[in-house]
């Protein structure tokens, strides 16, 4: 299906095209936000002008909108029975509503008020069509939201009632979760928990019964709820809040499947990852996942107070681990630093709901109680970032901020009132027909099911549920918590919510900048105004005047802050030293070693010293130390050694980049490199051994110490402890990384590296052995050629023994011991099957546009799916089909330029044009003599997803996007039986994609056998 060109180009006032040579079609560039809008930026989600986005959902009038560039507002659809049904057209342009033009100004604040203020009088929508008449749509009447709402507020008590009507329904027809499939449990675990969570905290016992059977469906066989913590997280809140609302105990089953499976699949005894059984701390900082994560922490708490078993370990681990963020930069993504961003994508909102539970324990609980308050505070502060974030796309800041929006409403009662009065706009708009909620704004998640979380915000202020402030339960059981689970008294500094500034946080943020924006300034202020602000409640604020007084050179005020009687203001200091970059620790432009006065390194001398500093304070002290001269640093070495050991791996990360430092002056790095051997062989965390992997790495040519050094990895890969069961992983990746940043520091030392890692090898995991063997080769390529004897023997002898052991566990493991075994016998390896070669094989191929029912906009970018053919092709595949008005030509077979995204030009070029389709169907025979190998693999070069056939059997899919190359895929060991000797057909089905709005496809196959005999040879 084609598109005109008003389709595909508009710009923000009349079309103007252009016809260039070659019959191209050029638009006008939209302006750029500074140009289009006339109003001050105050909402992250505000439409990028140069940009197509989603809108989705007009509030209740039924009318479905999308923004093309130009923020140009076009009608996409209107429902059925709903104000809007049949008033538009699709592709209409909507200019303004109630009087008030969408030019210049957010469209989604524009049109959020205006249902706003539609609701509170006649219920009238006049929008202005481009082109055409005034269109007008009548939504119900429910009056203003109340001075006080959505407290004693009819408007509030209308929306809660039709809400929960509406997800009732959706929960009683809601199909029982042993007959979804994996796909469909994970799309359906958020949601039904969610609509479980609003209904039990409208108080009203009627929908009770209905949460009943959500959790007696999930309980008829816990064994299959599975490992997805999203779900289990969400779901184990819901099931908790529901027994100690009705004491229930047929639900405990499946609240004890929650508390079991945390305490199985906890890593680093701190927290989880996205799903499954397998860590891969290599994914972003350490393979965790705060945003899933959180709420099975919750969940265990809520358990504790359930009275079910849950492991006293996990908890207090993982309780420690997210308090800890309070105060010290938004709650993190996974297992690093705070971060220093204005929102959290209410990972902040999900820690205070966290910290509202640990209130209920018993004995003194007030630092629970304080960080809460700052996270809220925090949730409160960062409103302009609504619905903006990774990990599941601004869907957890709507659901978290509404849960949360209450907690200080008795604290900070102006601040709460007005931000729910700001965010009116946001309520309505994602308030749905249906009378459930989307998520106005979200790009991925603006569905009813996660709207649910949106419709917390107007019953959170009741207190129904223990998240939201519930009284405590007659049937909680009684539980205790440590009264200050992190850090030294003086580090409670970092949850006081005073002193405040009569500006904004988000308009402090704006002037001073975030982790994520260029080098601060002193953004127009004075250095005795930035010293003010370095004094802020806000941590990111305080921190970035800070930097921005380093950066001008403002070091006598650095150095006053450094002796400050606040330990927030004298760690904000620090962190102006180091550019701190919060989730990266130092920046990448700390202050210069010869710019660290001495009356800087006493102040952070005295900070190590002192007893009572605050922890958070003197691993601040520490990072900005590593920044002074080396011979500065070595005296202080007698004053960091302490801090090698601390329980805190953000400290011991600090100290060993003080160390670091310190090795560097003349003299030194005997006394010191000991202490960082021992640090790199006993640390359990990721993101520290990481900093220290390559810290040590980075000093070798500077230390010129290579034996000393490739002793430090050997040990470290020799004695690192490696865990039993599931946390197995962990101990074997850091042995991995040893090996390999001992490799990077002296390739010279593979062979003694290389013994190391062989001793470990009946504990670690296949892919640990193949990463190490793969670099080992590498390094071996670097060795003088009378040098490489010894690596060899270990290479070809024992580590190949050791995978050949393990060759049925996958292709790594296979393509590796294929490059051993060619250290011997060059000619082993995967052989391309079949005559002709790929390269001169003849495929006749023909493609085809989808019908309307399969149309898929080219917006979309996963695009694979099964479509309706053609009539006649429906047997395409078979080999007996007969392709002789095919279009016919060698592979690669494509349009358009399938290379990276900054590329000049495609690695692979087109041999056959795919044709106008976006679907190709191809096909090709190949000759085989023999068939006796005993694996098989693809090697597809496509764009998008595929399904090849073998003789008229499918033997591989995939249904996602790929980088232009040719990627393997292994084939099950059945292939062999649809192979035969003589004339074999492929075929090959696959789509194109979009790429500027171009259609890009490219294919190719080749298949590939490997003998198992070639592999078994011996050394001759």
């Amino acid at each position: 299906m084609k598109r005109s060109a008003t389709d595909i180009v508009r710009t923000v006032g009349a079309l103007c095209l252009l016809l260039g040579a070659g019959g191209r079609i050029w638009a006008a560039k939209p302006a750029p936000a500074t140009e289009y809008y006339t109003e001050p930026p105050l909402y992250r989600s505000r439409p990028d002008p140069t940009k197509e986005k989603h809108f989705g959902d007009v509030g209740v009038t039924g009318l479905r909108v999308r923004i093309y560039p130009g923020v140009t507002i076009k009608v996409e659809e209107t429902a059925p029975g709903t104000p809007a049904d049949g008033k538009f057209a699709k592709g209409d342009v909507i200019t303004g509503v109630n009087g008030v033009a969408l030019k210049g100004r957010n469209p989604y604040v524009v049109i959020g008020r205006a249902l706003t203020q539609a609701e509170a009088k006649d219920g009238r929508l006049l929008f202005e069509v481009e082109g055409k008449k005034p269109v007008t749509v009548v939504i119900p009447v429910l009056g203003a939201y109340s001075p006080t709402w959505p407290l004693n507020c009819g408007k509030s008590q209308a929306i809660i009632r039709r809400a929960a009507a509406y997800y009732a329904r959706t929960l009683q027809g809601g199909r029982d979760p042993a007959t979804l499939d994996e796909e469909e449990r994970e799309a359906t675990g958020i949601p039904g928990a969610l609509a479980c969570l609003f209904l039990l905290s409208t108080g009203d016992d009627q929908y009770l019964p209905v949460v009943k059977s959500y959790f007696d469906k999930l309980g008829k066989d816990v064994s299959q709820i599975g490992d997805h913590t999203w779900n289990n997280g969400y779901n184990g809140l819901a099931c908790a809040e529901y027994y100690l609302r009705t004491g229930d105990a047929a639900v405990l089953p499946v609240l004890q499947y929650y508390c079991d499976n945390a305490r199985d699949r906890q890593f680093y005894g701190v927290g989880w990852n996205h799903w499954g059984r397998q860590i891969n701390p290599q994914y972003v900082s350490g393979g965790l996942m705060n945003p899933a994560g959180a709420q099975v922490a919750t969940t265990l708490l809520l358990a504790k107070e359930c009275g079910v078993n849950v492991d006293e370990k996990t908890l207090l681990g993982t309780l420690q681990y997210f308090y800890r963020f309070a105060g010290r930069g938004s709650v993190a993504y996974g297992d690093h630093r705070g971060e220093g961003g204005l929102g959290s994508n209410g990972k902040d909102g999900m820690i205070a709901a966290l910290m509202q539970v640990a209130t209920g324990a018993q004995g003194n609980t007030e630092v629970y109680r304080q960080a809460r308050n700052y996270l809220a505070l925090s949730m409160l502060d960062g409103f302009p970032a609504l619905v903006t974030g990774h990990g599941d796309e601004g869907r957890g800041d709507a659901i978290w901020r509404s849960i949360t929006s209450a907690y200080l409403r008795d604290i900070q009662p102006k601040a709460c009132r007005a931000t729910m009065d700001e965010l009116k706009w946001w309520y309505d708009l994602s308030r749905r027909p249906s009378g459930g909620f989307g998520v106005a704004t979200c790009q991925r998640f603006d569905d009813e099911g996660s709207g649910a979380g949106v419709a917390l915000a107007y019953t959170a202020p009741l207190r129904t549920l223990r998240i939201t402030g519930a009284p405590r339960s007659k049937i909680a059981k009684d539980f205790t918590l440590p009264a200050n689970p992190w850090g030294r008294p003086a580090d409670l500094a970092f949850l006081a919510i005073e002193p405040d500034s009569q500006e904004p946080v988000h308009v402090l943020a704006d002037k001073l900048g975030d982790a994520y924006s260029p080098q601060p300034d002193d953004a127009g202020l004075s250095a005795a105004e930035l010293a003010q602000l370095a004094r802020h409640r806000h941590y990111m604020i305080r921190a970035q005047a800070a930097k921005a007084l380093m950066h001008t050179g403002a070091f006598g005020e650095l150095e006053k802050l450094m002796t400050d009687k606040d330990p927030r203001v004298r760690r904000a200091a620090c962190d102006g030293l180091t550019d701190y970059r919060y989730w990266f620790a130092i920046g990448k432009k700390p202050i210069r070693p010869q710019d660290v006065s001495p009356a800087m390194v006493k102040a952070m001398r005295q900070m190590l010293t002192d007893p009572d500093e605050a922890i958070y304070t003197v691993d601040g002290a520490l990072m900005a130390l590593s920044c002074a001269t080396p011979a500065a640093v070595a005296e202080c070495v007698p004053d960091i050694l302490p801090w090698t050991t601390n329980e805190e791996w953000w400290v011991r990360q600090s100290a060993f980049r003080a160390l670091a430092t310190a090795a560097q002056a003349e003299g030194v790095a005997a006394k010191v490199l000991p202490v960082m051997a021992e640090m790199l062989r006993r640390e359990q965390r990721p993101t520290a051994r990481e900093t220290m992997n390559g810290t040590l790495a980075r000093l070798a040519p500077t230390l010129k110490m290579d034996r000393e050094l490739v002793e430090a990895f050997q040990r470290a890969a020799a004695e690192t402890e490696i865990a039993t069961g599931l946390r197995a992983g962990e101990g074997g990746y850091y042995v991995q990384e040893a090996a390999l940043a001992g490799l990077k520091a002296n390739p010279a030392g593979a062979a003694q590296l290389a013994q190391s890692v062989l001793s470990r090898f009946p504990q670690l995991q296949t892919r640990h052995i193949v990463a190490v063997a793969g670099e080992l080769l590498a390094a071996r390529e670097k060795l003088p050629e009378d040098a490489r004897e010894g690596l060899t023997g270990l290479l070809y002898g024992a580590y190949r023994r050791e995978l050949i052991r393990r060759m049925n566990e996958g292709d790594p493991a296979l393509d590796t011991i294929v490059a051993l075994t060619q250290l011997k016998h060059p000619e082993a390896g995967w052989q391309e099957l079949g005559k002709p070669v790929g390269a001169e094989r003849v495929w006749r191929f023909t493609s085809f546009e989808p019908g309307p029912k399969d149309y898929l906009h080219p917006r979309e970018g996963k695009r694979f799916r099964d479509v309706a053919l053609p009539s006649g092709l429906e047997n395409w595949f078979l080999p007996e089909f007969d392709n002789r008005r095919w279009s016919s030509g060698k592979a690669p077979i494509g349009k358009g330029d399938f290379k990276k995204r900054r590329a000049r030009e495609a690695p692979f070029a087109n041999r056959a044009t795919w044709g106008e389709g976006e679907f190709l169907l191809a096909r090709t025979t190949f000759e085989l003599e023999a068939v006796d190998y005993d694996y098989y693999r693809l090697r597809m070069l496509t764009k998008q997803g595929f399904r090849v056939y073998l003789n008229g059997r499918p033997i591989q899919q995939y249904v996602w996007w790929s980088e232009p190359e040719y990627r393997i895929f292994g084939l099950d060991a059945d292939v062999a039986q649809h192979l035969k000797k003589g004339t074999n057909v492929l075929a090959v089905y696959a789509n194109a994609a979009y790429v500027d709005g171009v259609q890009v496809g490219q294919m190719d196959v080749r298949l590939e056998g490997l003998r198992k005999a070639d592999l078994l040879k011996e050394v001759e």
